[in-house]
This record gives structure tokens, C-alpha cells and sequence, in this order.
């Protein structure tokens, strides 16, 4: 034989009473940088030209790895020598070794550090994902974006050069469809 049981709804929640007990936690300090702002930091503090954090850290763009930033340093026997050579201004791929060697400088606080590696968009890209977006030179929001950088030479011959392409296709879609 077939049981079947009924439904029951849930009961309600009692509200609380008395104090609310506290939940024991650690509160730390969280940052987001982007990349190209922490190579420039980097240039600037230690010197270190032409350091590619995507390279050291072996993430591609739109990765975010993230460091715990302890402001000790790791016990070991070559460590005097290794922070040394970061404040020489000699590279690592070894991230959270920099960034706590920065914290122990007094340059950045504890805390963990989310590293962001989307690349900035330049104008003449945004331009060319409002192309294939529009299709249309003659849209509002592309002369808009032109008539924003209209100084720049560079933006406007390549620019000139998308558009061109833009209605070379155009034209052939339209030449294939008859």
C-alpha cells in the first residue's frame, strides 16, 4: 500500500530573544589594484622597469589572483637576500614575496589584494566594438566617441581606416544579396 504524506508548511522563525551571540571573525583589509597600476607602482618604489605582472603571476587577462599580504617574511635562508634584491630594484615572479616586502617597507598595509588583469579598453577599440555593434559610422554614438578624440591623429586615421572597412562590407553584403 501506497503512503502518501501531507504537506506541512514550515513553522515561523521566532524572533531572537535576549542579546544575539557574536560570531568570533577576523576582519581584514581587502584591495583591488590593477595590474598596470601596480607596475607603475612597482617602477616607482623599487625601480623595477618594464615588470609584467600578468608574466609573474602567469595569469591572462580577466584572471584575478589574489595575494594574502602578511607583512612577515617567510622564513628561509636566501630570504635577506631575496628582499634585497627586490629593493635593488631586481625582478621575481614571486608577487606576494614584492608585496610583502612592500608592507614591510610601510608602503602598503595587511590585507588581501585581488589583482585585476582586464586590459583597458583604448578609445580606438571602444570604437571598433561600437562598429561591429552599429555597423554605422554615421550613428550618434560614433561621432560622438570621434568628435571626443578628434585631436588625437592616431584615433582618426585608424578610425578612418575601420569605417572604410565597415562599409567595404557593407557594400559587398549588399552586392552578394542581389
Amino acid at each position: 500500500m501506497l503512503r502518501r504524506r501531507r504537506y506541512h508548511p514550515p513553522k515561523p522563525v521566532q524572533a531572537w530573544k535576549g542579546p544575539k551571540p557574536q560570531l568570533p571573525m577576523l576582519v581584514s583589509f581587502c584591495c583591488r589594484v590593477h595590474f598596470r597600476a601596480l607596475e607603475a607602482y612597482l617602477a616607482k618604489v623599487y625601480k623595477m622597469r618594464d615588470y609584467d605582472v600578468r608574466l609573474a603571476t602567469g595569469a591572462r587577462g580577466g584572471m584575478v589572483p589574489e595575494f594574502t599580504v602578511t607583512g612577515e617574511l617567510p622564513p628561509a635562508a636566501n630570504m635577506v637576500q631575496q628582499t634585497d634584491n627586490i629593493r635593488r630594484g631586481r625582478r621575481t615572479r614571486d608577487l606576494g614575496l614584492i608585496l610583502n616586502v612592500l608592507c614591510v617597507d610601510g608602503f602598503i598595509p595587511i590585507g588581501t589584494y585581488t589583482i585585476d588583469t582586464t586590459e583597458d579598453l583604448t578609445p580606438i577599440n571602444t570604437y571598433a566594438e561600437l562598429l561591429n555593434h552599429t555597423h554605422n559610422p554615421l550613428d550618434p554614438a560614433c561621432i560622438s566617441l570621434k568628435e571626443k578624440h578628434k585631436h588625437d591623429q592616431d584615433f582618426m586615421k585608424r578610425a578612418k581606416a575601420l569605417e572604410l572597412l565597415v562599409l567595404e562590407a557593407k557594400r559587398q553584403a549588399k552586392e552578394s544579396a542581389l
